[in-house]
């Protein structure tokens, strides 16, 4: 842990100073005090809040200098550059936590695995392109399997959503949009850009992928919080520790049983994996109203189950009114088409969704039944929302149109309005 006067230096440093280059030199220092990744890796248990991009430059310059360190002829990477060097996954295959999760996911929940690696084909060289676009070991890429199963539309009950299973507030803070009419978490592309500046920051907060993919997990504020109760800087000090939920102690040892499976199909017993390679087939055209996608989809040309496919983030399947401009998807040779015929579309006036009032003694259950929607529709336009938790009384929650209207008398009791 860095004594009290190193945190008071460091943040006089940084209100001292706002240029990028004495940021670095001073995290050079910072860095070989530490000492690179290995095994079990030195952590700096400090706040561990930065936004994104402020600590991209971070991780980017830990990453860096870590393998300069390691080889002294390594050309190093500018700060500034798009990609950084970061060092690969250690390899856990002998160790009989890892062992245990390759029996447990080959054999006791073989079905199971085989619909991951079924789904996994269609988004792991996309995957893996980003990844390598970031300078991270391929190999992280199967972290999406054991996030979400590779399904891009997971959601868990506390509303972590997407094939990455962000939280509203951790997608929004990597540049990801989440509203009630776009969230981003179920683009694959575009969550999959947010996964790895996140796991870049947390190998820069941590300097180890053993602490970094627990942190994944649980949260780097979780973790650190252990690492200090436990006075530990290393993985191997709490990756049995009682502070820590089951699930986070058995992520890392799960993922590296994953990802053997994956790159060994034929030794578990498994099909190759025949990866499906998309190449950049859109255009992109901006929207400035409420249009949907069905309108578009007829203006542009293309089936609509087509148009709904290559923009997931439109949950609703309209573009959103306010808010930045939509930037819509379509097929290749189709934008002049939509641009031209876009001011004669409709735009989508209809009433959209009510808001209900929560009362005292109000539930997740009782809303449900009452408005006839079901929990990942109320999710969906509730993303803020974490339904896993008792709902507060004068809380707001969006419902859906289209479904059994309530009562007069349920109207005047739940104090609803309306939103158009």
């Amino acid at each position: 842990m860095i004594p009290g006067d190193h945190k008071r230096a460091a943040g006089a440093f940084w209100s001292r100073t706002g240029t990028l280059s004495a940021a670095f030199g001073f995290l050079c220092a910072w860095v070989f005090m530490l000492g690179g990744c290995s095994t079990a890796s030195t952590v700096v248990k400090s706040e561990l809040r930065p936004t994104g991009r402020v600590a991209n430059v971070f991780s980017s310059a830990l990453a860096t200098l870590t393998e300069t360190a390691k080889d002294p002829l390594r050309k190093k990477v500018s700060v500034t550059s798009k990609v950084a060097s970061y060092p690969p996954l250690p390899n856990d295959a002998d160790a009989p936590r890892v062992r245990r999760f390759i029996r447990h996911y080959a054999y006791e929940q073989r079905e199971t695995m085989r619909k991951y690696l079924d789904r996994a084909v269609h988004y792991l060289p996309m995957v893996q392109e980003v990844a390598r676009e970031h300078g991270l070991p391929e190999d992280i890429g199967y972290l999406f399997m054991l996030e979400s199963g590779a399904n891009p539309e997971a959601r868990s009950p506390a509303n972590a959503l997407g094939m990455w299973q962000f939280m509203p507030a951790t997608a929004r803070s990597y540049g990801l949009r989440v509203d009630r009419w776009v969230d981003e978490r179920l683009d694959p592309r575009r969550s999959t850009e947010a996964a790895m500046l996140y796991l870049k920051d947390l190998y820069g907060m941590f300097g180890c992928w053993r602490l970094a993919l627990s942190a994944y997990n649980s949260g780097e504020n979780k973790l650190n919080k252990v690492l200090c109760a436990e006075d530990a800087s290393e993985y191997d000090e709490i990756c049995s520790s009682p502070r820590l939920k089951r699930e986070t102690r058995e992520f890392f040892p799960r993922f590296q049983a994953m990802a053997l499976i994956a790159k060994n199909t034929g030794k578990y017993g498994f099909s190759p994996l025949r990866l499906k390679t998309r190449k950049k087939d859109h255009e992109i055209v901006e929207i400035r109203k409420r249009l949907s996608l069905k309108e578009l989809a007829w203006a542009a040309g293309v089936p609509y189950e087509r148009l709904a496919e290559m923009n997931p983030a439109l949950f609703r399947k309209v573009t959103p009114s306010d808010g930045p401009p939509f930037e819509l998807r379509v097929p290749q040779g189709r934008s002049t088409l939509l641009a031209r015929k876009l001011e004669t579309l409709p735009t989508e006036n209809g009433k959209s969704h009510i808001v209900h009032i929560v009362d005292r003694g109000d539930n997740v259950s009782r809303i449900l039944r009452r408005y006839h929607v079901s929990r990942s529709q109320l999710a969906g336009l509730n993303p803020d929302v974490n339904f896993r938790r008792s709902l507060r009384a004068g809380e707001r929650i969006l419902i859906p149109v289209g479904n059994k209207a309530p009562t007069r008398k349920d109207a005047k009791r739940d104090r609803l309005s309306l939103l158009h």
